[in-house]
């Protein structure tokens, strides 16, 4: 039993013993669902609850005195592992943001780690999947690498391939929807796939082709796991199929649940979207006569910066409701703040699950590509301050012994 299974095996068992935490749909419920959990819970006033929300270190300790399996060794960070040597920007990463470009420095920083053959072989081809503007196989070409991007958006293969021959690079991109079967036959053994952030179902394609084509070295970093074709998660690895929790999209959103970022401004444009959210929900309610939560798809946030009758107008045009022609804004804020703390207490709870269920899709992954012959190794890869998807899967097909 590899170290990724023993982990996957027990992690499974508790994660579905802790199920009902993590498989609630907060703006659904009605009150609190665990009754031991109430007591504290109902203690904190709203600043509280948002405090000890966004220090994940201090909320793991304080559910842990209720839920001490998450405080177990199977709920432990990832190694970390290489970093840039430094960040220095050039002229064509203009218009990268700083923290963007951390991200594809230290990518970039591993490719060539992990007894990678690249590091022999500087010239072996790359394969950059999902590869919108081709930034990190830009500065993959510029260290003498052999770079295809593949690339759906016409716009930014045009941008991307002009820049490459601007700097007289060996980079081409390839204009094609990365969930076509021409997709597959780009995946070659002697290469090296890349992925810096492909959403769902696209980095799932990308280890199912390179698995099938036994393609020498990948490096995956994934990302919104809940964008996939099905209902569910369909596990990759013959153990994520014996432990299979079912996770749906609603569960497949939780890991992505979780802002770096922020500042006073954007976490007053959070409060007042969740608000705006509750209290178009209490309304469309009375307008369906449905008790019924209905979901509304994320939208620009410029859109919070009009009236609340003006939201109400797009929402209801979204699902395809009649908006009334006068609305009482301040009597649907009102009952919208009462289900506010409601909401974020369960989350406060929620959000502990958030590293476990996403370390379990990672590695149902790796544990797929062992079955596959690879030697794998998975970590984080770079700072948490830059982007909280920041896991790496690196795998490598050993070489025959001569």
């Amino acid at each position: 039993m590899s170290i990724f299974s023993h982990q996957f095996h027990h992690l499974s068992q508790l994660l579905e013993r802790a199920r009902h935490d993590w498989q609630h749909t907060p703006f659904s419920c009605t009150h609190l669902p665990w009754a031991d959990l109430a007591p504290p819970l109902l203690a904190m006033n709203e600043e509280e609850l948002d405090e000890l929300d966004e220090n994940d270190h201090r909320a793991l300790a304080w559910l842990g005195q209720w839920r001490p399996a998450l405080l177990t060794p199977y709920f432990q960070p990832l190694p970390e592992l290489n970093r840039a040597s430094d960040y220095h920007t050039p002229h064509w990463s203009s218009g990268i943001g700083g923290r963007k470009w951390a991200q594809i420095k230290d990518f970039a920083a591993n490719i060539t780690a992990f007894g990678s053959q690249l590091a022999k072989n500087p010239t072996l081809p790359i394969l950059e999947w999902c590869a919108g503007k081709g930034h990190l196989g830009r500065l993959l070409a510029q260290q003498g690498a052999n770079i295809t991007s593949l690339e759906w958006s016409a716009e930014l293969c045009a941008q991307g391939q002009a820049l490459a021959e601007q700097l007289q690079l060996n980079h081409t991109f390839i204009c094609t929807d990365a969930l076509s079967e021409s997709a597959a036959t780009l995946f070659k053994a002697q290469q090296c796939g890349v992925a810096l952030h492909a959403c769902g179902e696209l980095h799932l394609r990308f280890l199912q082709h390179a698995a099938q084509a036994g393609t020498q070295e990948l490096a995956l970093s994934p990302c919104c796991y809940h964008l996939i074709s099905g209902e569910c998660y369909q596990p990759l690895s013959k153990l994520g199929q014996a432990h299979d929790l079912k996770l749906d999209r609603q569960s497949l959103r939780l890991p992505l649940q979780r802002q770096i970022t922020g500042g006073e401004r954007v976490r007053k444009l959070r409060h007042l979207e969740l608000t705006w959210r509750l209290a178009f929900d209490e309304l469309q309610r009375t307008l369906t006569k449905n008790n019924s939560y209905l979901p509304l798809p994320s939208f620009p946030k410029a859109l919070l910066s009009g009236s609340f009758s003006e939201f109400v107008g797009w929402a209801c045009n979204k699902k395809g409701l009649v908006a009334p022609l006068t609305i009482d804004s301040s009597h649907w804020l009102a009952l919208a703040e009462q289900r506010r703390l409601l909401v974020k207490r369960i989350e406060l709870v929620r959000h502990r699950y958030r590293y476990g269920l996403e370390l379990w899709l990672l590695l149902d992954k790796a544990l797929f590509l062992e079955e596959q012959g690879y030697q794998v190794q998975l970590g984080t890869f770079t700072n948490l301050a830059n982007t909280p998807r920041r896991y790496l899967i690196q795998a490598k097909r050993p070489l025959p012994v001569t």
